[in-house]
C-alpha cells in the first residue's frame, strides 16, 4: 500500500472517529437538557460555546495579527490555523440555539434590571449574534482574499473587529450573567484568553503536523507563553481592584470563586495550569522545539482553559462544583465537530492554496 493511500486511510478513520464522537456526545446533552437539571444542562452549551468560539475565532485570526506586524514565520502552518474557519457556522448554531433556550438559563428573560434595554433579552442575544456573523463574514472574507495572495489591508480590519465582537460577548454572555457585577476588564480579558486558548490549539495542530519546523513550533510555544502573562495579569488586575475596593457590587464576582471552599480548589487549579502552567513547562527551548512536548502541553492548557470557561459560568448560578454529564457530553460533541470540520478543510483544500504576498 502506498503512502499516500494510507494517509487518505488513516484520515478517512480520523473522519469517522471525530464523526462518532460528536453524535455521542450531542445525544447525551440531549438526553441531559430534557432531565431535570435543565438550566445546568444549557450553562453547559453557554460555557462549551465561549470555549471553541473563542479557539476557532482566534485561530483564524492570529495569522492576520502575525501579518500585521509584517512577520512571516508562520506561513509554514498558517493554513492550520485557517481551518478554525470551519466553525463558524456551528458557533453561529449555537448562539442561536442558546436564544431559543433563553427561558431555561437567561438571568434577563422576562425581568427587568436597572440596565433597562441593555439587558433586554432579545437585545442582548440579538447584538450577540450579529457581531458574530460580522466577524465570521469578516473572517471568510480574509481567507478568500489570503488565497488570493492579497488582504494585505483586511488583517487589521478583522483583528480589530475580533476585539469588539469578542469583547462584546465577553460583556454580555460571562459579567452580565450577574446583571448586578460590573468591570470595564471583563471584555478585554475575554478576547485576550481567548486569543490563548487559540495559539494552545495552533500549537497542538503544529506539533501534530509533521512538516512544521522546529523553528515555527518555537515561536509559537513562546508566544504561548507571552499569552498565558496576559492572560494572568489581566484576571489578577481584574480580582486586585475588586480585592481593595471591596465594594459589594464587586465582591459578588470573587466570593463564589475564591471564598468558597468547593470552587477553591478549581480557582487553584488555574492559577496552577493553565496560568502559570506555560512559564514552567514551556521554559527551555528544547519543550517549545520538540513536538511531543509542545502536543502534550498545549492539549493540557486547552484542557484547563476549557475548565477556566466554565469557572466564569458555573459558580454565578451554583454554590457547588458540579461538573457532570452535560458539560462533558456537549464538549464531545463541539471536539468532535471541530476535528470533523478541520479534516474535511484539509482533505479538499491542498497544501498550497494559500498564496504567499511578496514583501513591498
Amino acid at each position: 500500500m502506498s503512502t499516500i493511500s494510507r494517509q487518505r486511510g488513516a484520515a478517512g478513520l480520523r473522519i469517522i472517529l471525530w464523526g462518532f464522537l460528536f453524535l455521542v456526545g450531542i445525544a447525551l446533552w440531549i438526553f441531559s437538557v430534557q432531565g431535570p437539571e435543565q438550566p445546568k444542562a444549557w450553562r453547559a452549551l453557554l460555557s462549551n460555546f465561549l470555549f471553541f468560539s473563542s479557539l476557532a475565532g482566534g485561530l483564524v485570526v492570529w495569522p492576520a495579527v502575525v501579518r500585521s506586524c509584517n512577520g512571516r514565520w508562520h506561513e509554514p502552518v498558517e493554513r492550520l490555523a485557517a481551518s478554525g474557519i470551519v466553525f463558524a457556522i456551528p458557533s453561529i448554531a449555537a448562539l442561536v440555539l442558546l436564544w431559543t433556550g433563553t427561558p431555561a438559563w437567561s438571568p434577563w428573560y422576562q425581568r427587568t434590571f436597572h440596565q433597562g434595554l441593555w439587558l433586554n433579552n432579545n437585545f442582548v442575544l440579538g447584538r450577540d449574534l450579529a457581531a458574530l456573523v460580522i466577524f465570521w463574514l469578516t473572517a471568510l472574507w480574509y481567507l478568500l482574499e489570503r488565497r488570493k495572495g492579497e488582504a494585505r489591508y483586511l488583517g487589521p480590519i478583522l483583528v480589530l473587529i475580533y476585539t469588539l465582537a469578542f469583547s462584546l460577548l465577553g460583556f454580555d454572555l460571562v459579567m452580565a450573567l450577574d446583571p448586578h457585577w460590573y468591570s470595564n476588564l471583563a471584555g478585554g480579558y475575554f478576547f485576550i484568553s481567548g486569543l490563548y486558548i487559540a495559539m494552545a490549539c495552533w500549537g497542538l495542530l503544529a506539533a501534530w503536523h509533521p512538516d512544521s519546523p522546529a523553528d515555527v513550533r518555537q515561536d509559537i510555544g513562546k508566544l504561548t507563553v507571552a499569552f498565558s502573562m496576559m492572560t494572568i495579569y489581566l484576571m489578577f488586575a481584574h480580582l486586585n481592584l475588586i480585592w481593595y475596593e471591596n465594594l459589594p457590587h464587586e465582591i459578588r464576582f470573587l466570593i463564589p470563586r475564591m471564598h468558597n471552599e468547593s470552587w477553591m480548589a478549581v480557582s487553584y487549579f488555574l492559577v496552577g495550569l493553565p496560568y502559570f502552567g506555560p512559564l514552567v513547562l514551556l521554559l527551555t527551548i528544547k519543550a517549545k522545539r520538540d513536538r511531543w512536548s509542545l502536543g502534550i502541553i498545549s492539549l493540557l492548557l486547552l484542557v484547563g482553559m476549557w475548565v477556566e470557561r466554565w469557572w466564569l459560568v458555573a459558580p454565578t448560578f451554583e454554590i457547588t462544583v458540579r461538573l457532570g454529564l452535560s458539560e462533558l457530553s456537549m464538549a464531545a460533541a463541539c471536539t468532535g465537530l471541530l476535528g470533523l470540520g478541520m479534516e474535511l478543510f484539509h482533505r479538499y483544500l491542498p497544501e498550497g492554496y494559500l498564496r504567499h504576498e511578496t514583501k513591498a
